[in-house]
């Protein structure tokens, strides 16, 4: 070895040293939020792992053994969920997002007569403390230590935005919005003589950005965050659970609080963990909604993503109503140039704000095709629990609370199970699916042919909602040869053989099935 080659293995390794001393590691592509693939569960609904907090003494009186009261707690906890961490790896899930865990209003809402119980974990009392129907700090760091060791990391679902229902000339509704500190009663909506809430009443013009930030959220007692007691609480609160060892945050309604404390609140948490998976839910209702500009800004400049509602709307447009392709490639056309960092978009095709897919278009070959759509598409695709396992109950449309059934098996062998596995696989081998551009090849009211790079790495995805079709002449940068379907006919996928012609790699022709997704790639997974 010569003396300069020696001299930079040196300065190589003294670097190295200087960067391991400081607490800085090298990351592959797998640690990054890009390949991750999140699974989202509301505890209650998932799995009862500890029946001894079903209907605590605190709280006593809102949860149904019977699960036919589809607004009370049915059992589930931290404990159940933690039991089911083995089968959440199986899917290849790289992190849960699980519902608000935070100490929920020990009273139940009383709305027509009937019991209304935080069993979703929406109506915060106490952000300090853990909601004692979900289990106790030790159930929480136990799952969290469980999650880590089968390296799944945690989002935390948390909902600043307010507490819970009250009616300001009615002090004993519910628990009157009331606000505690660690137990501490801080105010209460009626009493409220640290103004720690706003008193504007009701939203009124859901298109007005003031309305929505300065106004009650339904019946929400709506927390009035530039006051610096409220400021200070919650980012206390915050950092108390990022000190829980969390590694993410999922922030509920963010268009109803202010982005300048919406990107403090972002500060606060990267200055206890620098690579926080941060995203946030402003809802959009369609590619017409006059706030998607404010969607955007916030989006590029207040520290958090966002949940990708534009291109949701489209996926229901396309698989659920029948739609042509070119309305989904136009939105990811369209979202691309919009957000600075598509690629940290959170994708979906359900969640528990809108009936399941299945409870509108009851189709396992359409929600097939959904689910490979974003495990493949740009964004970090989010699974919502039970789709792996068809799960739906159409009552009244599948509407809030019915799209939030009791998880009810556990199959590993389904069909949408095993997809979900193989392209979490996939995502992981290869950063063309983590952020690679896309280029549609072929678009038709059927079909939809997109292409996939990141240097070397490319994916070919080809899906057909339609009958059997042949389609001839498609260019790819694949190189010639012949590919097999990655998913070995799991979607009735088929081979491709890649020819040269005119310049360029070419698909003279290639017959799709009915009902179909062939993926191809140059990639090879282990």
């Amino acid at each position: 070895m010569g003396k300069n080659v020696k001299l930079f293995a040196a300065i190589i390794l003294v670097f190295s040293l200087l960067l391991t001393s400081c607490g800085i590691k090298e990351t592959s592509s797998n640690n990054s939020a890009e390949s991750d693939v999140i699974y989202q569960v509301m505890i209650d609904r998932f799995y009862n792992g500890d029946k001894s907090n079903d209907d605590p003494e605190v709280s006593k009186g809102m949860f149904d053994p019977t699960h036919t009261n589809w607004r009370m707690y049915w059992g589930g906890d931290l404990k159940g969920l933690t039991e089911k961490i083995p089968y959440i790896k199986g899917m290849g899930v790289t992190a849960i997002w699980i519902s608000p865990v935070v100490d929920n209003i020990n009273k139940p809402a009383i709305y027509n007569g009937e019991i209304n119980a935080p069993y979703h974990g929406y109506w915060a009392r106490d952000f300090k403390r853990v909601e004692e129907h979900f289990g106790t700090w030790e159930d929480f760091d136990s799952f969290v230590k469980t999650a880590h060791a089968n390296g799944i990391k945690v989002i935390l679902d948390f909902a600043p935005n307010h507490t819970s229902p009250a009616d300001e000339n009615n002090p004993d509704f519910a628990e009157n919005g009331a606000l505690y500190g660690d137990g501490k009663l801080l105010g209460t909506y009626s009493n409220d003589v640290n103004k720690l809430f706003h008193h504007n009443g009701g939203i009124t013009n859901w298109n007005n950005l003031k309305d929505l930030q300065d106004k009650n959220l339904f019946d929400l007692a709506d927390l009035d965050q530039s006051n610096p007691i409220v400021d200070k609480y919650l980012k206390d609160s915050i950092k108390l659970w990022f000190s829980h060892e969390i590694d993410g945050v999922r922030l509920d309604a963010v268009k109803h609080m202010p982005m300048e404390w919406v990107k403090s609140f972002a500060d606060t948490i990267y200055g206890v963990k620098k690579d926080a998976i941060l995203f946030g839910e402003w809802m959009l209702n369609g590619p017409t909604d006059p706030l998607y500009g404010y969607n955007i800004q916030f989006a590029n400049m207040s520290g958090f993503s966002v949940l990708d509602f534009m291109l949701n709307n489209a996926i229901k447009d396309v698989f659920e109503k029948g739609y042509g392709f070119d309305r989904l490639n136009d939105t990811i056309e369209e979202t691309n140039k919009d957000y600075d960092n598509p690629y940290k978009l959170v994708t979906f095709v359900d969640n528990h704000d809108m009936p399941r897919f299945l409870s509108v278009n009851d189709d396992k070959n359409k929600l097939h095709e959904a689910i490979a759509f974003i495990m493949t598409s740009r964004g970090i695709p989010a699974i919502y629990y039970g789709t792996e396992q068809y799960l739906h109950n159409d009552t009244n449309g599948g509407n809030d609370p019915y799209n939030r059934p009791m998880m009810e098996k556990f199959d590993e062998n389904t069909t949408a199970y095993v997809l979900i596995r193989e392209l979490s696989n996939l995502r992981k081998a290869t950063q063309a699916l983590q952020y690679g551009k896309t280029v549609a090849r072929y678009v038709s009211n059927d079909v939809y042919i997109y292409e996939r790079q990141y240097g070397k790495d490319i994916v070919v995805v080809a899906i057909n909602k339609g009958e059997e079709t042949t389609i001839k002449n498609i260019e790819t940068s694949l190189r010639k040869g012949k590919y097999s379907d990655y998913l070995k006919g799991l979607l009735e996928g088929v081979n491709l053989k890649v020819e040269r012609g005119d310049s360029e790699n070419n698909i003279l022709s290639i017959t799709l099935p009915k009902d179909s997704v062939s993926i191809w790639t140059n990639v090879k997974v282990k």
